[in-house]
């Protein structure tokens, strides 16, 4: 006979499945725990009674924060930003000219009463006025709100054709809070030939970093050299061919010996009367283009005058300066007067042109998103278990109950719209929050890196749990499972809408880790979020409108839930790796 469990054994195996019980129960709670915990630390975050609002949102409709705790951010222009004033016991009145700050105070009357300012960007000299050709050393301050990889840029004294004449930038590693940068210059000469008076000009500070850009300026004076000042009247005077030059363009007959590609090589000549820079380079440069014959198209402006529109589009550092094929750019800086290097750069830029067009011309470049690669990263989202687990659900309850296929493809239209909205609102509230507060958005993407790495370490781990056991750590709970078969059975439209909306908020640990990725690429992004979002959400709910569709005409959906069975731990692992790897790209300040 076998022996009787004693007390002890029954206490032992209750205590074992208790233990058991409450473990399963925390597992299938953490998704719901963790939307709680993302919504409630933006809630704790946007609690500052400090409202952050744009300059112009502030003067166009000052009536509506009279009274109100506001912060703004700009440029500091005699003790004001964008012309609203600063005042109040806690304002100093010491911020230079051009230093970018974030101020924070109550707005009264046209004013702000500061209660505090943090300074972001400023740029200091050594002195406020120099001549030419001296040293200029400049020091850049960054309040950085998180560290990374960034750049930054020190540039200015733009001559009359709209060229910076000192410009530097440097790859840096950016700390959180207090960094300062050094740099050096040769202060440009006042003369004809560099386009450039005496005067007030400005030096800009450039921060690129975390996807976000802070510029600050500082305005110094530069003055002629008695020396350059007595050269420039002295060269009024000079080589007549050049002064009475107007915009002359010239094909020459072909000669024996020439070296230069097929077709013809525009080559256009910027000079400006009595620069004797121009003198010395003139003669080098129309017997070099007399040699080319017919091969090169030779246009020469006087910079001033006719030539003035297309310098400036250029932005030609000054004169002499040689244009190649609209593209490669040839200033005094290259050769620094020796005409022999002079000839032998145009040669070889000529020789280049038809083969290898240059860049050196300046030109922007935006790098945007796209709409087809945000659907595909959504449509690659909205592939994944959790979605095929509820679609063949959907599926079987309803051709169980009613046999009709066409009511699975009502109800899963609806179930998507439920989605597709969903996602959307929340993703247009998240923007509407970071877009208000700058000031927020370096913590959200801490945030997202954070959640976005536990995401990652969960999904790898349910991809080894899976191949252990049948259930997944991703858990659906077990009410939305029963009115989900409640709403099939009655194919209720309306209900399955709000089942589809109800699906996206308890899987959105499932589905929307990758949507806080584009959440991070639409903030960067120029005045197309609103269009990038509902790409995102369409791709992630087109697995289920074809899958649905195909339901519809005819496939099984056991065959769908059998594909989901054998497949959902190599789904987890990929996406798993695919976000830690996001993480990492994402802290690093890559992506």
């Amino acid at each position: 006979m076998s022996k009787m469990k004693s007390s002890e054994d029954f206490s032992g195996d209750f205590s074992k499945n208790r233990t058991a019980q409450r473990k399963e129960t925390i597992m299938k709670y953490i998704p719901l725990i963790f939307i709680f915990l993302f919504f409630a630390v933006l809630g704790c975050i946007s609690s500052s009674p400090y409202k952050d609002i744009t300059p112009s949102e502030l003067t166009s409709n000052p009536a509506s924060f009279e009274g109100k705790e506001v912060c703004i951010s700009g440029n500091f222009e005699n003790n004001s930003i964008s012309g609203i004033l600063m005042g109040g016991k806690n304002f100093t009145a010491n911020y230079t000219n051009g230093t970018l700050a974030n101020v924070c105070g109550t707005y009264r009357a046209g004013r702000i009463e500061v209660d505090f300012v943090n300074s972001t960007l400023s740029i200091s000299t050594d002195r406020d006025v120099y001549r030419s050709n001296e040293t200029l050393k400049a020091h850049v301050d960054f309040n950085s709100p998180n560290s990374g990889r960034g750049q930054v840029q020190v540039s200015g004294i733009r001559n009359a054709f709209n060229r910076a004449l000192i410009n530097e930038t440097k790859d840096i590693n950016i700390e959180k809070g207090y960094n300062g940068f050094d740099f050096e210059f040769t202060t440009p000469s006042c003369e004809e030939c560099s386009a450039l008076s005496p005067g007030v000009y400005a030096i800009n500070a450039t921060v690129n970093t975390d996807g976000r850009t802070f510029e600050a300026y500082k305005r110094l004076t530069l003055e002629r050299n008695a020396s350059n000042a007595s050269d420039s009247q002295g060269g009024q005077g000079g080589n007549s061919q050049i002064n009475n030059t107007k915009n002359n363009t010239k094909t020459y007959n072909p000669q024996a010996g020439n070296n230069a590609s097929a077709g013809v090589v525009t080559v256009e000549y910027f000079y400006i009367p009595g620069c004797q820079k121009c003198e010395k380079a003139t003669p080098v440069i129309e017997n070099l283009m007399s040699s080319y014959g017919g091969r090169v198209n030779f246009i020469k402006y006087n910079a001033n005058e006719e030539g003035r529109e297309l310098a400036i589009k250029y932005q030609i550092p000054g004169t002499p300066s040689v244009v190649i094929n609209k593209g490669k750019l040839i200033s005094y800086n290259d050769y620094n007067g020796d005409t022999a290097k002079l000839d032998e750069l145009l040669k070889e830029a000529i020789n280049n042109a038809s083969t290898s067009p240059s860049s050196t011309v300046p030109a922007e470049k935006k790098i945007t998103l796209s709409v087809p690669s945000v659907l595909a990263v959504g449509f690659l989202a909205g592939f994944n278990p959790c979605l095929l687990a509820i679609l063949a659900f959907i599926a079987s309850v309803t051709l169980a109950t009613t046999g009709r296929r066409r009511n699975v493809l009502l109800i899963v239209l609806m179930f998507s719209l439920g989605i597709f909205v969903t996602y959307l609102i929340v993703g247009v509230g998240l923007l509407r929050i970071i877009e208000q507060s700058s000031s927020l958005q370096a913590t959200i993407r801490s945030i997202l890196v954070v959640l976005i790495s536990l995401l990652g370490i969960w999904h790898v781990y349910d991809a080894w749990h899976l191949r252990k056991n049948t259930e997944s750590s991703f858990y659906t709970p077990k009410v939305f499972i029963r009115l989900t078969e409640s709403v099939t059975k009655k194919v209720s439209l309306p209900a399955a809408f709000f089942i589809g909306a109800l699906f996206s908020l308890i899987k959105a640990p499932c589905v929307g880790a990758v949507y806080f990725v584009i959440l991070n690429m639409v903030r960067q992004g120029e005045g197309a979020g609103m269009v990038y979002l509902a790409a995102y959400n369409l791709g992630v709910v087109l697995p289920v409108l074809i899958l649905g569709t195909a339901i519809a005409f005819g496939l099984n959906p056991e065959k769908v839930e059998q594909f989901r069975k054998e497949r959902r731990s190599v789904l987890r692992l990929i996406t798993g790796v695919t976000l830690l790897v996001i993480a990492v790209l994402m802290y690093a300040g890559v992506i």
